[in-house]
């Protein structure tokens, strides 16, 4: 049985490995894909892939939801939400198995660091390559915020880990978002909280989101200032007037930087979102090695799908002629 290149992805609301793989159909690159709701419809772990039979790896997602329903004898929303913990934890654990079956060398990414990459820490190694990042720090009581805005620094607060959507009990939704701590919306603040990050606000005169791709780097100005939905959030997306977005290109020296920060991470791909302040600097703020890059490749032509289509089939071949 000849190798294959392996997608993990998940069956709904996915239309970025959907694009993938419809250049991996047109230009005739053998593929399974597995989406996150198939574990369900495994067997055993036979049924899992094995080693012997991939050559190349892309970890793009996991699952969009469960395809099994489950219930309590007495339900309340704190021992649903913790039995929901409890069955992503276990899907987790069946998951990830792979990301030790199978040779670390055949996957885009590291899969253990992609899964469990650290914010704090790539702001740090970002510093180490000579990258400019904001001003951050991780506080627990309003008297620290008060003492760093009486230095004259506005502020903004974001997750440590990764921002996610919320349901209450009644079904109300709710994103979260970065926002602004100044001295105008400072009551708000308990006087004691969970560890929470914050950040220097960098006035900015756009964003960027670059797509990394095997060392190249494609890039996309955000012209999203001017909004008052999107000025401290570009995810706060305004459907009836959205920003501008055009193609750009970084500095030489920043894509060197952001290249070997890539690499020290062991990524070959990735989104990675940058600021621009009024004076023309430019700010790192984060990696997400599972970020969106339709909404860069499109807009500007970079055809980014087509693209990693041949990088996995380039990984394929090369698996294949080791073991010839």
């Amino acid at each position: 049985m000849s190798k294959q290149i392996l997608i993990l992805s998940q069956s709904h609301l996915e239309g970025t490995t959907d694009h993938v793989c419809q250049w991996m159909n047109h230009l005739r690159i053998p593929y399974l894909r597995v989406n996150g709701e198939d574990f369900f419809h495994f067997q055993n772990l036979d049924d899992l892939p094995g080693n012997n039979e991939v050559a190349a790896v892309w970890y793009r997602r996991k699952i969009s939801s469960f395809p099994v329903k489950y219930s309590l004898k007495q339900t309340d929303f704190n021992t649903q939400y913790t039995l929901k913990r409890f069955l992503v934890d276990e899907f987790n654990g069946l998951h990830s198995l792979l990301f030790y079956t199978i040779d670390r060398h055949k996957w885009l990414n590291d899969p253990i660091s992609e899964d469990n990459l650290n914010k704090l820490h790539v702001l740090s190694l970002a510093r180490q390559c000579g990258i400019s990042t904001p001003f951050t720090e991780v506080v627990t009581t309003k008297a620290a915020i008060m003492h760093l805005l009486d230095k004259g620094k506005e502020l903004i607060v974001k997750p440590v880990s990764e921002c996610i959507f919320l349901e209450d009990a009644e079904g109300g939704q709710y994103k979260m978002l970065t926002k602004t701590i100044n001295n105008a919306n400072l009551h708000l603040v308990p006087e004691k909280f969970f560890p929470s990050l914050v950040q220097e606000k960098i006035i900015k005169k756009f964003e960027i989101r670059t797509f990394y791709l095997d060392g190249a780097c494609y890039s996309m100005a955000i012209f999203s200032q001017n909004n008052r939905k999107t000025k401290d959030d570009f995810r706060n997306y305004d459907n009836q007037r959205p920003n501008r977005t055009v193609p750009y290109k970084l500095p030489a020296d920043l894509e060197r930087k952001l290249d070997q920060l890539m690499k020290s991470l062991r990524f070959r791909t990735g989104s990675i979102d940058l600021m621009v302040d009024m004076q023309g600097n430019y700010h790192f703020l984060e990696i997400n090695p599972e970020g969106q890059f339709g909404m860069v490749s499109y807009p500007c032509n970079y055809y980014l799908e087509k693209k990693l289509a041949e990088l996995l089939h380039k990984n394929s071949s090369h698996e294949k002629e080791i073991h010839q």
